[in-house]
């Protein structure tokens, strides 16, 4: 079996990822805040590139991330 293991540092507050919205399923961007402890993050939806921006901030398992954010525009 091959395993992707994160880095301890790989996100920072500020940076932007992909997660799976809980309530329908849909992939968001969200922006990481702060960091909650060891393994897990504290986010927020309040950003121009999401369409759940009005959604409520909530904490999140470094589990729970997709991948970063593509800013690249075709």
């Amino acid at each position: 079996m091959n395993f992707l293991f994160e880095f301890k540092n790989y996100y920072n507050p500020g940076d932007i990822v992909l997660i799976e919205y809980w309530y329908n399923g849909m992939i968001t961007p969200v922006k990481i805040l702060e960091k909650v402890s060891k393994k897990s993050y504290l986010i927020s939806h309040n950003i121009p590139q999401s369409k759940i921006h009005l959604a409520p901030d909530e904490i999140i398992k470094s589990s729970d991330i997709i991948d970063t954010f593509n800013k690249q525009v075709n």
